[in-house]
């Protein structure tokens, strides 16, 4: 689905925050990015959902050359890209009906967009993508009335009207209670899975990415330190990963902590 190239991503000429990067994530992967605060994690991101071109390297998603491509073409490869954003990006004071909706503006005309807003259309569709995230019942709600943990998942079933072939979720969790995280990374797992969609996931969890994804990519520094499957990732991986980050926040301080804690506990054939 994706292979980068030595890619690299420099701004203002002279700030590098993506150094040299290989990767190649399969379709149908379940994939979570890890790293501190400042790692190029985010970066990376605008570059897989095709917002920002590469400064060198090359970039192919699908087999396709994204280098090559401009204007109506890229936009037509974008709307195969999925983003669900940290902020809901959601507008509060429409209905919730409005926003999922919105999924489809890449695909319909400027007068279906203007017919929808007044009177919506294809309301069986993002009634189905509320079902699907659990809040069928917040159909014709004022999306401000929700909780945050709400309007995430009318993000997400905004991306499901979209219906993209890859999801990128850039720190989806970070704006709701952490009671509540853990729920919507398995639901996006979980659609996923039975949707058979590639997923890649940026997260502040430690937990959470080993906890739900077979697949972990620690990046430091705009490097990647490293590329393993979730068991095999032990706490020398996560205290090389965040030392000496000057970013470093207490969440991550608190995950990595739980983690060893979880290592030594669960599995004591791994050694520190």
């Amino acid at each position: 689905m994706y292979m980068l190239d030595r890619v690299s991503k420099v701004f203002a000429g002279r700030i590098v925050a993506v150094d040299d990067l290989d990767l190649n994530i399969r379709q149908g992967e379940r994939v979570a990015l890890i790293g501190p605060s400042g790692a190029g994690k985010t970066t990376l991101f605008r570059m897989l959902n095709l917002t920002i071109p590469p400064t060198s390297g090359s970039l192919l998603f699908d087999g396709l050359d994204i280098g090559r491509f401009s204007g109506r073409r890229l936009r037509e490869v974008r709307r195969r890209i999925g983003t669900i954003y940290q902020q809901h990006n959601l507008i509060p004071r429409l209905q919730v009906v409005h926003n999922v909706l919105a999924g489809k503006l890449g695909t319909w005309s400027t007068w279906q967009a203007v017919r929808s807003l007044i009177r919506p259309t294809e309301v069986d569709l993002a009634s189905l993508a509320l079902r699907q995230v659990g809040i069928a019942e917040k159909l014709y709600d004022r999306t401000e009335t929700l909780s945050g943990g709400q309007q995430q998942r009318v993000a997400i079933a905004r991306m499901l009207v979209q219906n993209p072939e890859v999801i990128l979720a850039d720190e989806p969790v970070s704006s709701v209670d952490p009671a509540l995280a853990s729920g919507i990374v398995k639901l996006l797992i979980d659609l996923s899975r039975t949707t058979r969609k590639t997923l890649i996931m940026n997260l502040h969890s430690v937990d959470l990415a080993l906890a739900h994804f077979p697949r972990v990519i620690g990046l430091k520094d705009g490097k990647m330190s490293f590329d393993l499957a979730a068991p095999a990732v032990t706490d020398d991986h996560l205290t090389a990963l965040y030392s000496g980050s000057q970013t470093e926040t207490a969440e991550e301080e608190a995950s990595i902590r739980a983690k060893q804690r979880s290592l030594y506990s669960c599995q004591p054939h791994l050694t520190s």
